[in-house]
């Protein structure tokens, strides 16, 4: 079939699949564009930077709250009308938070949008699979390197709104960290909600794309899924322990992306490196223009090398980046990008692939796959909310804690292989049911 027909074919899919592109590609921008605004945040409310700190995980609390929420809110609304919904709402509150001065206010949007958010990134999944069915595995790719190229460039976008730091001011004209912020700077000289504004704007824009579809699948049957047929054999203690095995790395893994995206650019400011704020941007820029670029190398690489080969390859090159940033990043500005271009490389296909080499011997039922991703969602809520109190005044904790939680994400991805060859003697043979693991090529 050529490109013409089949374009004319699947027209409907393909406009329902871009919508879910925008909304995720979105979705990533979030997670680096609060982060990288802390500082102008600050002097537009007029805080400490321990109290702006608290936004990042009043989002991420929010999205915790959104994925418990997901699994009850399918079973009475249609996919089309919660991706609008979500959609929706997520880019006002987002667009809208920075433009107010109250704290609270800022604070009670970004929670809420935080809620919507995580709901909109289990249905997105869910949406992608359920529109290609067979065909999936090359939309859901795109679907979650479009995530990464969000990621990547919502702080390049932000640069030219970033005000640019204050040098050589009088002692007596400016106030302690630990207390409101720059005096030389006032709220009305800050303009990093338009990016803010921009960026969400076609979120809901897009979101009146989902209602759309939803009206004019309104009066149609629900499309069946294939449910998967689990013939393995293995004792269910033996499948807990492993898919708790995923668990971890699901933990461990979203939370080291989630404070590398919302707080790498507040340590290396805040810590002796004293980069200055567009350096913080651009360094999370790059780290995730490396995490999204090697996945790509990744998937092409196992065509000629052994996976597992290329699986130990990048938990060495982990191991090694976090030594680096333990014992060296917060000294020198060269190896704190070393390490966090060496930990994008490493991190970037871990997780999904070992995710799938757990497949090779459980089937992971939707329950299962839940659980990972609940655990995922904790740990992207829970750590940066730990890290945020010390930032102001011990930012270098950051490169303790965030390289700990990698090499503890790398060492259990390397030990996955002998457990699954101990634990099961023979692989699983169940059809895999795609809608039953909404997120398996996450991050």
């Amino acid at each position: 079939m050529n490109i013409s027909k089949y374009l004319a074919a699947n027209r409907a899919k393909l406009l329902k699949t871009l919508l879910c592109y925008i909304s995720y590609t979105c979705f990533g921008a979030g997670n680096t564009l609060l982060g990288s605004s802390l500082f102008d945040l600050q002097i537009r409310m007029n805080v400490s930077f321990a109290q702006v700190s608290g936004l990042v995980p009043a989002r991420s609390f929010g999205m915790l709250i959104g994925s418990f929420a997901a699994g009850f809110i399918g079973l009475f609304m249609k996919p089309e009308l919660v991706l609008f919904l979500t959609n929706l709402f997520a880019g006002i509150l987002t667009a809208a938070a920075p433009w107010f001065k109250q704290y609270n206010v800022v604070y009670a949007c970004l929670f809420m949008s935080g809620m919507a958010q995580g709901i909109l990134e289990i249905f997105v999944n869910a949406c992608v699979l359920a529109i290609w069915n067979d065909e999936a595995a090359n939309y859901v790719q795109i679907l979650h390197g479009v995530y990464g190229v969000g990621s990547l460039v919502a702080p390049l976008m932000l640069v030219p709104y970033l005000l640019p730091q204050v040098a050589d001011i009088d002692t007596n004209s400016t106030i302690e960290s630990d207390g409101p912020t720059i005096v030389a700077y006032t709220a009305d000289d800050v303009t990093v909600q338009y990016p803010y504004l921009y960026l969400w704007s076609i979120v809901v824009l897009s979101s009146f794309g989902f209602l759309y579809f939803y009206f004019k699948d309104k009066n149609n049957a629900t499309s069946k899924t294939d449910e998967a047929i689990n013939t393995d054999n293995h004792p269910k203690w033996k499948k807990i322990f492993i898919v708790l095995v995923g668990a971890v790395m699901a933990h461990t893994t979203f939370s080291v992306n989630s404070m590398v995206g919302s707080l790498g650019p507040a340590f290396v400011v805040k810590s002796d490196l004293k980069m200055t704020k567009k350096d913080g941007a651009n360094l999370v820029s790059a780290y995730w223009s490396v995490f999204t670029c090697y996945r790509f190398i990744f998937i092409i690489a196992t065509n000629f090398i052994d996976k597992r080969f290329l699986i130990i390859f990048n938990c060495l090159l982990t191991l090694a980046s976090t030594v680096l940033m333990f014992f060296y990043a917060v000294k020198s500005s060269t190896f704190a990008w070393v390490s966090f271009i060496m930990l994008a490389i490493g991190f970037s296909p871990t997780f999904a692939a070992s995710l799938g080499f757990i497949q090779e011997y459980v089937f992971i039922t939707r329950n299962y796959a839940s659980f990972i991703f609940l655990m995922g969602a904790i740990g992207d809520t829970v750590h940066p909310w730990i890290i945020t109190g010390f930032m102001d005044k011990t930012p270098e904790i950051f490169a303790t804690y965030c390289s700990s939680l990698a090499a503890l994400q790398a060492i259990v991805v390397l030990v996955l292989p002998f457990l699954c060859a101990k634990l099961f003697k023979t692989k699983a043979k169940e059809t895999f049911n795609r809608t039953s693991s909404l997120r398996i090529s996450q991050r």
